[in-house]
């Protein structure tokens, strides 16, 4: 795996990133190109160029930024679009938003979206473990404003910025929406280094495996979501595993290549997952023949996205797993990073990704077999702070697994 050389699969304040290239980060086309109705990225450079010569020769005064002019016209153009996961970074942002999915990183631990409904920056998931975990974010949360700034839906990544915008030790005020009531947090930002795969033996056979998210490597180590994970499974093995529980609730994705090599672990030979641009050129993912042949059961709920929904559709599709739970996120449409030669870059939506049997479920999600919810007193938490025998849902993956 190279380093940001992924698709990236959910906008992470700790985001993994795919870079496709490099390009220029403005082009101006010749002046007397003439206007026309299909050259409307013309037009505007056309439009910007002459603005420029106006404002030289002609504005009152000298003391204008002009690398602050062409950063904010590259931010107005890409946002004109009002898609949540395309954007434009400037230079310092870029460099921010590189930070990567890796197992260490400093920040709030904290995965957002945006409700397009609602227009809101909403709370996926907390990292477990994480400041933002401990300070009681919840799944749902929306993101009103960070240290007093207001930030909507079209500003996620500005509101990514801001809250990861200081050192290890430092505080950032978190503005909350929840159930109708505002709250602020305040929350100190941390070196996050974690392990983001758990295992132990429930009983004489059945082995569990929590996944909270699939991490990349960071620079200089070699282990990913993907080596903790064989790993773990290896010494549940030797424990006597005969059966398995995969618990992906609160799992907010991560990076492509890592969940693959988990399902790929997991199933039989075939199709994992297979990606579409709008022109229809087709990009697959496949297993080997090599499978983990085992009963599984997946928990999932609706703070699984992404790269989990990916794993839970293949394991459901394949017939290789029952899922229980409650219908995850619905985040099914890829993204690439394009990084520019001044040290900005941007973001694009460039497919939509499917299950195995050609489902598409951005926007709906995948529904469980067996539909069960938590009980109510634990409903607005963490799937991992519930008690064991108290934890519907875990249950019934024992029953299951039991019969």
């Amino acid at each position: 795996m190279k380093p940001f050389l992924k698709n990236i699969l959910i906008v992470v304040v700790t985001a993994a990133i795919s870079i496709s290239g490099t390009a220029l980060a403005y082009n101006i086309y010749n002046e007397n190109k003439p206007f026309s109705a299909d050259s409307y990225g013309s037009i505007a450079a056309d439009k910007i160029k002459k603005i420029n010569s106006y404002i030289k020769s002609e504005y009152l005064y000298d003391d204008y930024n002009q690398r602050a002019m062409d950063e904010a016209a590259a931010k107005a153009y890409v946002e004109a679009l009002n898609e949540p996961y395309t954007h434009y970074y400037s230079k310092e942002e870029f460099e921010a938003y590189r930070s990567g999915v890796e197992d260490s990183y400093v920040g709030i631990g904290i995965v957002i979206s945006v409700d397009e409904t609602e227009g809101k920056i909403i709370v996926v998931s907390p990292t477990e473990d994480s400041p933002a975990y401990h300070a009681g974010l919840l799944p749902g949360d929306y993101i009103l404003a960070v240290d007093g700034t207001k930030y909507g839906g079209a500003q996620m990544d500005e509101c990514v910025s801001a809250i990861k915008g200081g050192p290890a030790g430092t505080k950032v005020v978190i503005s909350i929406e929840r159930g109708g009531m505002q709250k602020d947090y305040t929350i100190e930002r941390q070196n996050i280094s974690s392990d983001s795969v758990k295992g132990e033996m429930i009983g004489s056979d059945i082995g569990y495996v929590r996944i909270s998210a699939f991490n990349t490597n960071e620079a200089g180590s070699k282990e990913t979501t993907y080596t903790e994970f064989k790993s773990e499974i290896d010494k549940l093995k030797d424990e006597g595993m005969e059966k398995l529980i995969i618990d992906l609730r609160d799992n907010p994705g991560g990076v492509l290549d890592v969940v693959c090599d988990i399902a790929d672990y997991l199933l039989p030979k075939g199709i994992i997952t297979y990606t579409e641009t709008r022109s229809g050129r087709r990009e697959e993912y496949k297993s080997d023949s090599n499978e983990l042949d085992i009963p599984i059961v997946v928990l999932i709920n609706g703070g699984s996205a992404s790269a989990s929904e990916i794993l839970t559709g293949a394991l459901k599709d394949y017939g290789r797993a029952k899922v229980v739970g409650e219908t995850s996120f619905g985040k099914g449409i890829v993204q690439t990073v394009i990084p520019f030669s001044d040290g900005s870059g941007m973001s694009i939506t460039i497919a939509k990704y499917y299950t195995p049997n050609g489902i598409c479920i951005h926007g709906e999600g995948i529904k469980p077999d067996y539909e069960i919810s938590l009980p109510n007193e634990y409903k607005d938490g963490y799937a991992s702070s519930v008690p064991r025998d108290k934890d519907t849902q875990l249950q019934k993956a024992l029953e299951l697994l039991n019969e």
